[in-house]
């Protein structure tokens, strides 16, 4: 419910603008719920939730409560048509919650949604990434900083959910491979990191996943010594597409892998891309970052910013990306620096625009949208580096 409450506050600024005319309470809302799975159980009985949320006040306002009758309808009455309400309808089906496809808001009297539901399995053969990129970030003395991000598809009728939630390392969730030794992982989108635990070879969560598609990214960090890093993981899942990119300053991979795919301009900036596709379930995907510069430093502010770094992808109808609130290292209460903070907010817009690219390649995004938000976003950029640079001159 967390996941659902974050995913609609992101929408309501997205909805039309409400409107200041005083609306009825004499909507209604109806549905039937379908168990979408081959054979799957019957609906009758099952705990059906209407939440409001405020487009003013970014959050939940309150709940209504029905059961679904002998074939899985429900019905809501007396609901209110104000346009600045955005509502959600969830069904709780074998203790997992099912929402509605999307948030809508009642400007008609009458609202009808189906809410599909699905049996549970432990098995995790359906699952499989559908892309799975590494981004490094930066690169800076002792240290390799990375966003993680990419699809995950569970390709079955059935809803995968842990075998062993509380065994940790033996829990059975969802995986994500890491390099050995990576430290400070975080979930940025897609997963709650209430649900992240330890995983053998990177990380799991155990946040049910509903058959589809679903969109993540995740950050983390890779210390190391003299001028390499080995970024060796293995994939858990049967991966279509795996991408390396790494920053056109020197830096090379090493990989029997992967091959050097050229160059991609991600953000306005130029990267070696390095790729592999088709890799089985359980690839080991060898590889080593050359060329860093040798030995322990300090923190500096490009470091402060990428350690600081949160970027939440949140992905809408029309292949939109929007970025959203910024995570901070635990224990930081003090504001970042003026050039760590350009910095910041550059880096995000690259990792922006990298994903935005990439959608737009793989077909997801409109032409038009994607040059607009192109657009903007390298406009920001060009705004940046001036600043960054007046920064310079006055320090």
């Amino acid at each position: 419910m967390r996941l659902l409450a974050l995913s609609v506050a992101a929408l309501l600024g997205s909805l039309l603008p409400a409107i200041t005319v005083a609306a009825p309470n004499d909507g209604s809302v109806s549905g039937q719920i379908v168990n979408k799975t081959s054979g799957g159980g019957s609906t009758a009985g099952v705990n059906v939730a209407l939440i409001s949320f405020g487009r003013k006040e970014q959050a939940p306002l309150g709940r209504m409560f029905t059961t679904a009758d002998a074939d899985g309808r429900y019905a809501f009455g007396g609901v209110d048509r104000d346009p600045n309400i955005v509502y959600l309808v969830v069904a709780q089906y074998a203790n997992i919650s099912y929402p509605s496809e999307t948030p809508f808001q009642l400007l008609q009297p009458e609202v009808q949604f189906d809410v599909p539901v699905y049996e549970s399995t432990s098995s995790d053969d359906a699952l499989q990434f559908e892309r799975l990129n590494l981004l490094v970030l930066g690169a800076d003395q002792g240290s390799l900083q990375f966003m993680q991000m990419g699809a995950i598809v569970n390709n079955g009728d059935r809803t995968f959910v842990a075998a062993n939630p509380q065994d940790q390392q033996l829990a059975r969730a969802v995986k994500f491979a890491l390099p050995r030794g990576a430290l400070g992982a975080q979930m940025q989108s897609g997963f709650d990191q209430q649900d992240v635990i330890p995983g053998i070879g990177g990380i799991q969560v155990t946040t049910p996943l509903l058959p589809g598609r679903h969109e993540f990214a995740l950050s983390f960090e890779l210390p190391y010594s003299g001028s390499s890093a080995d970024v060796s993981l293995q994939v858990p899942y049967p991966t279509a597409a795996f991408s390396v990119y790494l920053p056109n300053t020197g830096l090379r991979l090493d990989s029997s892998t992967v091959t050097s795919g050229g160059s991609a301009v991600l953000g306005g900036q130029q990267y070696a891309l390095y790729t592999a596709s088709n890799l089985p379930k359980a690839t080991i995907v060898a590889g080593s970052v050359n060329g860093l510069a040798a030995g322990p430093g300090g923190l500096s502010p490009t470091q402060l910013a990428l350690v600081s770094l949160g970027v939440v992808l949140f992905v809408l109808g029309g292949g939109v990306v929007l970025l959203g609130s910024r995570a901070r290292p635990r224990g930081a209460t003090a504001p970042l620096p003026d050039d760590a903070r350009l910095e910041q907010e550059r880096l995000e817009l690259v990792v922006r625009l990298a994903a935005l690219d990439e959608r737009y390649a793989a077909g997801e995004v409109k032409p038009s949208d994607y040059e607009a938000d192109r657009a903007r976003g390298k406009q920001r950029l060009r705004e940046l580096l001036r600043l960054q640079r007046q920064e310079t001159l006055s320090s």
